[in-house]
């Protein structure tokens, strides 16, 4: 019962305050970790993020999320627009993490602190985009197209870095040399190696023995065949860990190979439909509340001494950081649509459209804090400058757009 009654009362809040956001047409995320910064150590004080129970459930929050955008991520449309996708999220990218190195270089932070700030730079918010497009009826134009493809690119190439950067963490930073990290890139890029030929391998129509056991999953109750996929994941994260690659980035590329081309289209869509369910009605609500409860804003900002040099400094570094981080994968996005020969226009779009971090941006940020990675400071600057531009991205792109 200790355990139980705050969890309620969290899930409660968390789900009230998304639906309300939801109304207003804001990410149900947002409020849903707003929840999170009411009833925390920011605002009311009625919650601890040291709750027995809370940090382990937030844990499996996250393995079903990551799990999930992996298999939302759709490579399909990929060959279509790829040289448009592979110059805009190169730029996008590069632009944005070296926005954040500069951050970074400019206050003075370690290395960890540095290259987490990059990363959460780099990332966009997939699902963000796909709505404003929705709403506006562009999703099937040229510019849609060409937002969700590099969209896609842009997570993959994230959680790429981002792999690199935990395997790091993982290890000892300070005796890092050319060498060893030589040996940790060639690592992550033979998971990737094994994950692309698993993909390949399940997506194979023959007599092959691989396809004797999809065709037995498909005999199975939608249960089993949720049971199944997740053991696959699982396994697959075990494979990341095996190369020393964080567990949570096997399960995210695990997702990638669920697809109805390999798995089958009832398999897939019952699994889906369970992950989908299961995440958004209970997993998602209380990590994103769990990620408002680790905020303490009074590292933002003392309202005791508003003008001190400490709230001065953090607002400075609040401000570069929101204003680097925006300028530079738009910035990158648009130069990218460029080189790409999109007209001016629809390379604005891009950039506009790829700003917003939303959930990756949050979840990635609550894992840095959550291991230690990163400090509160920093933790609630990326915290602002994710709800910040995911706020304003739908704007920005509906003015471009309309």
């Amino acid at each position: 019962m200790e355990l139980i009654l705050p969890i309620l009362i969290i899930l409660v809040c968390a789900k009230i305050s998304g639906e309300i956001f939801a109304r207003i047409r804001q990410p149900q995320i947002i409020g849903e970790m707003m929840a999170g910064v009411v009833l925390g150590p920011s605002l009311l004080k009625l919650m601890s993020p040291e709750m027995n129970g809370i940090d382990i459930l937030a844990e499996l929050g996250i393995f079903f999320l990551l799990f999930l955008g992996g298999m939302q991520i759709n490579l399909a449309s990929f060959r279509e627009y790829s040289r448009h996708a592979i110059f805009i999220a190169i730029m996008g990218n590069n632009l944005a993490i070296a926005a954040g190195l500069a951050v970074g270089y400019i206050f003075g932070l370690d290395l960890m602190n540095t290259f987490f700030i990059a990363i959460v730079f780099s990332l966009t918010a997939l699902p963000v985009g796909v709505q404003i497009l929705m709403d506006l009826g562009k999703m099937d134009s040229t510019v849609g197209k060409i937002i969700i493809t590099s969209a896609v690119l842009d997570d993959i190439l994230s959680m790429f870095f981002f792999a690199i950067v935990l395997s790091i963490a993982e290890g000892n930073p300070q005796n890092l040399n050319a060498g060893s990290f030589s040996i940790l890139v060639f690592k992550v890029l033979l998971f990737l190696f094994i994950i692309y030929c698993i993909n390949k391998l399940l997506a194979m129509n023959n007599g092959l023995p691989i396809n004797h056991i999809k065709s037995l999953i498909r005999k199975l109750t939608r249960e089993s065949q949720f049971f199944v996929i997740l053991l696959f994941g699982i396994l697959i994260g075990f494979l990341g860990r095996w190369l020393e690659i964080t567990f949570i980035i096997g399960i995210f590329y695990a997702g990638t190979i669920i697809k109805k081309s390999t798995v089958g289209e009832g398999v897939f869509t019952n699994v889906h439909n369970v992950v989908s369910s299961i995440t958004s009605s209970f997993f998602s609500p209380i990590l994103f509340a769990y990620l408002g409860l680790l905020l303490d804003l009074s590292v933002l900002f003392d309202p005791a001494n508003p003008f001190s040099d400490r709230n001065i400094h953090q607002g400075i570094f609040l401000l570069t950081a929101i204003v680097f981080a925006m300028v530079g994968k738009g910035m990158g996005a648009f130069t990218g649509g460029v080189l790409a020969n999109m007209n001016m226009k629809d390379a604005l779009a891009v950039g506009i459209g790829l700003n917003a971090r939303g959930l990756m941006g949050l979840m990635i940020s609550g894992i840095g804090l959550k291991y230690g990675l990163i400090d509160m400071s920093v933790y609630a600057m990326l915290v602002t400058m994710c709800i910040i531009t995911t706020f304003i991205t739908p704007y920005g792109l509906k003015r471009v757009l309309s």
